[in-house]
């Protein structure tokens, strides 16, 4: 009788349901781990980085700036928070009215702001109300000659310029060309410099660094004169980087 015939049969029992509970599993660990052996086995050998090159070329262009951006509002104090919306409100009323009647001229309602005024003792005094009109065009006699209507009644905030979004377009899809010339222009000779027989592109990326807000050319004082302010547009650098890494074929 073997040693197994020797035990209980309630323990014997006991044993099958072990067995055979692990013997799937483990099965399937064996099976599972060859997949992955297989698998790991199929895959090509990583690239040697050695072999691998990473520069950037830029192009850039002077665009004279042809977009205008002409901030003005009004602001005013009140001890009675109510009668000081009043007078804000007609006040824009007035200028909206106005503005609307200028040619080529996009306007657009600024932030209403307000806040209490405190006195010496630190109690609030009064009350103190903002409101601006934002005007831009690419016409800026169009935006001068309406600054000067509103000055009658609002202050002048500010004036800025940069380059319309159309021209911004146009002339970064040039510059995009260029800078990509550039790049290949670059690697043949990184190619040819380092004795390699070829090159193979890993990544490339266009970026278009900039492109900022309107560049504030001036700023005008509550004791400015009502009468349509001179200006010089000037220009604005636009610029393509190209960012790319290729691999060396020796």
């Amino acid at each position: 009788m073997g040693r197994f015939e020797r035990i209980p049969a309630r323990e014997r029992q006991v044993v099958r349901r072990a067995f055979v509970a692990v013997t799937p599993r483990a099965a399937l660990a064996f099976a599972l781990a060859a997949a992955l052996a297989g698998a790991a086995a199929a895959q090509p050998f990583a690239p040697d980085p050695k072999h691998r090159v990473s520069f950037s070329v830029e192009r850039s262009r002077d665009v004279a700036n042809d977009w205008v951006t002409a901030v003005v509002g009004t602001s005013d104090e009140d001890s009675d928070a109510a009668r000081l919306a009043a007078r804000v409100n007609e006040t824009m009323n007035w200028a909206l009215g106005v503005a609307k009647q200028a040619k080529g001229v996009t306007v657009k309602s600024g932030g209403y702001t307000t806040h209490p005024v405190h006195d010496k003792e630190g109690k609030i005094a009064r009350w103190g109300a903002s409101q601006d009109l934002i005007l831009e065009s690419s016409e800026s006699d169009a935006v001068s000659a309406l600054v000067g209507k509103l000055q009658s009644k609002l202050l002048l905030r500010s004036i800025g310029f940069s380059v319309s979004p159309e021209t911004r377009r146009k002339t970064e899809d040039a510059l995009i060309g260029d800078a990509l010339t550039a790049f290949q222009e670059r690697a043949k000779r990184i190619q040819s410099g380092l004795g390699a027989r070829d090159y193979e592109l890993v990544s490339l990326s266009v970026q278009t660094p900039g492109g900022g807000g309107p560049v504030p050319v001036m700023y005008a004082r509550a004791e400015m004169k009502a009468a349509p302010p001179q200006f010089e547009s000037g220009q604005s650098t636009l610029t393509v980087r190209v960012d790319a890494t290729i691999e060396l074929e020796k």
